[in-house]
């Protein structure tokens, strides 16, 4: 009896024995899986951060901006606050997207010089040495087609500028802004060993170096600076070849005049432009009540009869009310919609949000 209670015993601790070293190796058998699943969720997390990348850089390099350029129908010039950029980002930011709109427009300024803002004709200035400290300089200014630069007002919408290797800014000194008498004057950024600048010296603008794959609105010739409609078309197209913007772009027709007198250039960018061209005179006479919601006035209905921008649409014979500056923005959403500009951004950013 007692050899078999202590067999008995012998086996029960045998069985503890088990169970222990069991129980053990679960654990440790637990805990490597629990390694590996941490390890496997880690990695699984890096591979979605780097997709994530991945996506929104190609977000990045499909659509990075939209940049408007043109004059004070670009910038807003009585529109109140309202302008047709600020319109157009409003549109994209509310459709979930977030690609900047940069207002590159100037009152006042013609075709010339805001070619030469853009870069696409630059600016060249007459000889002239940059001095060693921060003193302004008077400088001579042109197009580099032989064309005045008048009255170029551009601020950050043109500085800082790069002379020969020299960073620094240009401002324009006038009387008033009507004023046909004026100088314009360079002020080099930093201190530095002074510079001769050879007659003929193109100026890097801000303008010509930034706003890579941009989609270009091109907005010019109000005031404005080509000698025909044919020269008007090559200006135009001297922004399109230089090769840095996005391959999709917006051209606006004139607004000012009237069917017959717009009837040329408008055929002509017809031919040249296409769907990119939105012919915005025609649009407003047509649409542009019927888009705003207003009640035609007697004037409206005879400006719409010869094709002219009825005028509870302006602020004055040229420029927009916040209702014009509206309706030119969400026309420009809609043709962009249109033409599909946004598809391939909008199917990266649901990519994107699939993720999170």
């Amino acid at each position: 009896m007692r050899k078999l209670n202590y067999l008995s015993i012998l086996l029960i601790g045998a069985l503890i024995i088990v169970f222990a070293v069991g129980t053990y190796k679960e654990k440790v058998r637990q805990s490597e899986l629990a390694i590996l699943a941490a390890e496997y969720h880690t990695e699984q997390e890096a591979k979605q951060e780097k997709l994530k990348l991945e996506l929104q850089q190609q977000i990045q390099d499909e659509f990075p901006g939209i940049v408007a350029w043109g004059d004070s129908l670009t910038e807003g010039g009585g529109g109140n606050g309202v302008k047709f950029p600020n319109v157009l980002q409003g549109l994209i930011s509310e459709s979930n997207l977030d690609i900047p709109v940069e207002n590159m427009g100037v009152a006042g300024e013609d075709t010339n010089t805001i070619l030469g803002r853009v870069g696409s004709v630059p600016f060249i200035v007459g000889s002239f040495t940059i001095p060693e400290d921060t003193s302004e300089v008077e400088i001579w200014l042109s197009s580099s087609n032989g064309q005045a630069v008048w009255p170029l007002r551009q601020g950050d919408k043109m500085n800082p500028v790069i002379i020969n290797g020299v960073e620094g800014i240009i401002r324009i000194e006038q009387e008033s802004v009507e004023s046909a008498d004026f100088s314009y004057y360079f002020q080099r950024s930093s201190a530095g060993e002074s510079v001769e600048v050879e007659d003929g010296t193109v100026v890097e603008t801000m303008g010509s170096s930034s706003f890579d794959n941009y989609i270009p609105i091109i907005f010019i010739g109000t005031n404005g600076g080509y000698d025909d409609e044919e020269d008007l078309i090559t200006q135009i197209n001297s922004i399109l070849d230089m090769g840095k913007y996005n391959e999709k772009y917006i051209v606006l027709g004139l607004t000012t005049g009237n069917a017959e007198s717009n009837e040329y250039l408008e055929s002509l960018m017809e031919d040249e432009f296409g769907e990119r061209f939105i012919n915005l005179r025609e649009y407003l006479v047509e649409n542009g009540f019927a888009v705003a919601g207003l009640e035609a006035t007697e004037a409206d209905l005879d400006a719409i009869s010869e094709g002219s921008i009825p005028p509870s649409l302006l602020t004055d014979e040229v420029h927009f009310n916040s209702q014009g500056y509206t309706i030119i923005g969400q026309a420009i959403y809609e043709r962009m919609n249109e033409l599909g500009d946004f598809d391939k951004v909008r199917k990266l950013v649901r990519e994107l949000k699939s993720l999170k």
